[in-house]
C-alpha cells in the first residue's frame, strides 16, 4: 500500500476502504507510473 500512498498521494484511510482486488489493480496501475518516470 504503500506505493499507492507514494505515487497516487492517498492517505491510508482511503485505501483502507478498498477490497484486496481493486487495490491490487491500482498497484499495478502505480507500478507502471513509477516505471514511467524512471525512464
Amino acid at each position: 500500500m504503500a506505493d499507492l500512498a507514494v505515487v497516487f498521494h492517498w492517505p491510508p484511510s482511503e485505501m483502507s476502504a478498498m477490497y484486496l482486488d481493486e487495490l491490487m489493480d491500482w498497484h499495478e496501475l502505480a507500478r507502471e507510473r513509477a516505471e514511467q518516470r524512471s525512464d
